[in-house]
């Protein structure tokens, strides 16, 4: 990256906008010179596009020169995802009139990006992403579903440029496929910000606009209702995810749990989604295949990387297929679960009551087997301080998205819910006070880098308290007194200095 990342006076004007990378971070960066980079007629194209008053003979005229490029482009217009009653496109111009130059600009940027040492996973998420992102803005901003196709498809380049700056460590890190949250935190960690942020920089240093580069970058924050753009594209990340979930089924379930209190989704169904994406992306994956320019010498590494990722591709579709009765199931396991009796109305996670009956039960169970039981009481800091600044409907916000987090952060097993107010518990059947402990402060970690609201632009985060008591099995004791110790552990936080964890044995 050129010497812009470090230059404030730069900053200040046509960067403008985006978030500030670590010192640390762009010092690297900019020092890198293995990054990705792209072909001079796409960079020209990607320049291009921040021209608002460019149309498809201008984007044809910059990529008519390129035989490779425009091999692309006609083969994508003349697929069967835009041919038109078998009429052929067989100019650049003729192609890219019938694309349009949001279109133009996708086939232009994964033709740059083909070579990239990625794993088959990364463009697998991409493409999907891409292809969620547009379906969803047809029915929510049709207006942006070009360019969100587009941004769908880049919301992930930083994965290429951190990959490109640590090497090993890094790709170790992404051959364990990590849920992406996991790996956002990971970055976090590692580097200060996350790969979302890098890619928009990488973006904005490649020539794309202003707005592409603040789409990729806010690519990865909460779901929230009021800009359907914004919501579409984050969303369509996460639907990737759940396509490539080691159990499709299952995360899909969850995932319209989550999005059952948005009000921009309230006429969405993810059932037509899902069979959208089953039936457009076998031809989306073939077309990367299918367009290879046949005069470049590709490696045969690469040739094999790419027909991985067209059978991947098929693969999962057909697992699709056969996970469909168990999504079936998993819905109604759901309904069964979220009835009112059971749930809290706000969050979706058990109320109260449901809680301390299962508690009960967690406790007789754990007499029986003979195995430990841990109860996390968390308390959410400063809440009341939270509503009198920002009012009750934005607090009502941060409750949702932190028990999203939580829902998230659980296991197969544990239970999540909310006690009351800002007040959550978590029971952990089997677990000891060391791995609840380890819970904890996971909790505690992604709060420092997940957002639980947005307000003007401004990311507001949240800090918790969170008190922990584990079964004594020499003396089980019942429901109030684990948590009762488990409340006055968080106390004991909260007098410590809040946004930490304090630990208890009842007895």
């Amino acid at each position: 990256m050129p010497d812009h990342l470090t230059d404030p006076a730069v900053l200040d004007t046509p960067l403008r906008g985006l978030p500030m990378l670590p010192d640390d971070l762009a010092l690297r960066l900019e020092a890198c010179r293995d990054l990705p980079s792209l072909p001079s007629v796409v960079m020209e194209v990607l320049q291009l596009s921040r021209n608002e008053e460019a149309g498809p003979a201008d984007y044809a005229d910059r990529i008519a020169p390129d035989p490779a490029l425009t091999l692309r482009v006609l083969a994508l217009a003349n697929s069967a995802f835009y041919a038109r009653r078998g009429l052929e496109a067989a100019t650049c111009h003729e192609a890219v009139a019938r694309l349009g130059t949001d279109a133009t600009l996708a086939a232009a940027m994964s033709y740059g990006l083909q070579d990239s040492q990625a794993p088959d996973h990364f463009w697998h998420r991409s493409l999907t992403a891409a292809v969620a992102a547009r379906e969803l803005a047809n029915r929510l901003c049709p207006a942006e579903a070009g360019r969100l196709f587009t941004a769908g498809l880049l919301q992930d380049i930083g994965i290429l440029a951190l990959s490109a700056l640590d090497g090993e460590s890094y790709d170790h890190l992404l051959a364990r496929r990590p849920r992406h949250l996991r790996l956002v935190q990971a970055e976090h960690e590692a580097f200060g910000c996350d790969h979302a942020l890098v890619g928009g920089w990488l973006a904005r240093d490649w020539g794309a606009s202003l707005a592409m580069a603040r789409r990729i970058a806010d690519s990865h924050g909460p779901l929230t209702d009021g800009d359907a753009a914004r919501l579409c594209l984050r969303l369509s990340g996460r639907i990737a995810d759940a396509r490539l979930a080691e159990d499709p089924g299952l995360a899909f379930a969850k995932l319209a749990q989550s999005l059952e209190h948005l009000d921009d989704l309230a006429a969405f169904s993810l059932d037509a989604l899902l069979e959208e994406l089953r039936a457009a992306l076998p031809s989306m994956a073939e077309l990367l295949t299918l367009t290879r320019p046949p005069e470049q010498d590709t490696p045969s590494l690469l040739r094999e990387g790419k027909q991985r990722l067209v059978e991947l591709t098929l693969s999962l579709s057909r697992r699709l297929d056969a996970q469909r009765d168990t999504m079936d199931a998993l819905r109604q396991e759901n309904r069964e679960l979220d009835h009112r009796s059971h749930t809290d109305p706000l969050t979706g996670l058990a109320n109260r009551r449901w809680l301390e009956r299962c508690l009960g039960e967690e406790i007789r169970r754990a007499g029986t087997d003979h195995r430990g039981l841990a109860l996390l009481f968390i308390d959410l800091d400063h809440f009341k301080a939270f509503n009198d600044r920002h009012g009750h409907a934005l607090g009502d916000s941060v409750l949702v998205h932190f028990a999203a987090t939580l829902r998230d952060l659980v296991r197969e097993g544990d239970l999540a819910g909310r006690y009351g107010g800002e007040e959550f518990m978590v029971v952990l059947p089997g677990e000891t006070e060391a791995g609840a402990r380890v819970v904890a402060d996971r909790l505690l970690a992604l709060l420092e880098t997940q957002p639980m609201a947005e307000t003007d632009g401004e990311s507001l985060y949240v800090t918790a308290s969170i008190g922990i008591a584990s079964l004594d099995l020499a003396l089980p004791g019942n429901v109030a007194e684990l948590i009762d110790a488990a409340d006055r552990q968080m106390y004991s936080a909260k007098q410590a200095g809040r946004a930490r964890v304090s630990t208890a044995r009842p007895g």
